[in-house]
């Protein structure tokens, strides 16, 4: 089943995708200081451009995660344990973050409790996506008896029409006239799982296949890694010629780039020997990056408006690289607390290939093993 190639793959698309969500909230943050920054117009418009390049982070994960699960248990009954382990790693870690990001909300307890509320329920923070993957999962034990008979090319079109106008009516239909219209709007399309079928349904296909899936990518090389280009071009264009000027993830069009990507990469990182250290650390930290990135982007903003510099283009690397460090030595130091992957998540498994022949990091030594063990247990 070629598992080690596979494991070498999703190390690296998992950090990819990790470090591009960090890297797209640092520009973000950074941009909307640009006042002070001193960075120029067409710089901003650069950072603005890398921004929506970097969309397809989110929805890779969800794409990366069925993968894995529809190929580890293709051939075996899925467990009893299946959700109650996803729920203690991963969905208690969600509400803590939830609560810990509606703290500066407590000037008044109906202030806080509303946000906590909407933290929890309706993802009302950059951990929304926590739901999204919740959702897959039931829906994976619910179709998966169906989804292994089906016309893979018939449900892959029917995913995608059902995405992309899912998106479609939210891209470009204002949203109603009533109170909090534009807020309710903005959830209806975020967190439902129709704004995310077709990258489900592709990773069901693409893991449960998966052998034809690899072959599939050495038969198309050339156009798979042509796609991004097009793509990219195509989103770009659509957005800065105002045609689709939404500003997120959730961009009917991010459904073919995000597609474009995810196959270039997997076949780019399909041809390494082994995945490099670096990769395979943030892969182990991925989600506690997702969940604590942000915190620290927000603390190192708050200290620099303290203190502002005209640091230029500069302060967008200094976001990146300090808040997905200081992400993974908080994470480390949580773990060593018998309770701390409740609040955190767990530190993820690595690869033996990836520290063959050397001695790992003093704060990275963590288990080893494989994504598929890891995706079994």
């Amino acid at each position: 089943m070629q598992n080690s190639k596979m494991i070498n793959e999703l190390f690296a698309l998992r950090s990819i995708a990790c470090l591009s969500i960090v890297f797209l909230h640092a520009v973000g943050v950074a941009l909307e200081s640009s006042g002070s920054l001193g960075i120029g117009t067409g710089t901003t418009y650069f950072f603005d451009s890398v921004n929506i390049f970097l969309y397809f982070g989110t929805p890779l994960f969800i794409f990366m995660s069925e993968l894995l699960i529809a190929y580890s248990y293709r051939n075996k009954k899925i467990p009893g344990h299946f959700l109650s382990k996803r729920f203690k790693y991963i969905f208690l870690p969600f509400l803590f973050m939830a609560l810990f990001y509606s703290l500066p909300y407590m000037s008044s307890f109906s202030e806080w409790s509303s946000k906590l509320f909407l933290n929890a329920v309706i993802g009302d923070f950059h951990g929304y996506f926590v739901l999204i993957i919740f959702q897959f999962y039931l829906l994976h034990l619910l179709l998966h008896p169906f989804l292994k008979k089906w016309n893979p090319k018939a449900v892959l079109l029917i995913a995608f029409l059902i995405n992309a106008g899912y998106l479609a009516v939210f891209n470009f239909i204002s949203p109603p006239l009533i109170m909090h219209g534009e807020y309710l709007w903005t959830r209806f399309y975020w967190v439902p799982f129709l704004g995310w079928i077709f990258y489900f349904v592709l990773g069901y296909y693409a893991g449960y296949y998966y052998e034809n899936f690899l072959s599939f990518l050495q038969k198309h090389k050339q156009v798979i890694l042509a796609a991004p280009v097009f793509t990219t071009a195509l989103l770009l264009f659509l957005y800065h010629s105002d045609l689709l000027a939404v500003h997120s993830s959730k961009r009917v069009d991010i459904i073919i780039h995000t597609t474009a990507v995810a196959l270039f990469l997997f076949y780019v990182t399909g041809r390494m020997k082994r995945v490099p250290d670096f990769l395979v650390r943030i892969s182990q930290y991925s989600f506690g990056i997702y969940l604590l990135h942000m915190f620290f982007i927000s603390a190192i903003d708050f200290l620099y408006q303290q203190f502002p510099l005209q640091l230029g283009p500069a302060y967008i690397f200094i976001l990146f690289i300090f808040s997905t460090g200081l992400s993974v030595v908080s994470i480390y130091y949580i773990n060593q607390w018998k309770y701390g992957k409740y609040f955190i998540g767990k530190i993820g498994v690595g690869t033996k290939s990836a520290s063959a022949g050397k001695a790992p990091a003093p704060a990275l030594t963590e288990k080893r093993g494989s994504l598929r063990e890891e995706a079994v247990k």
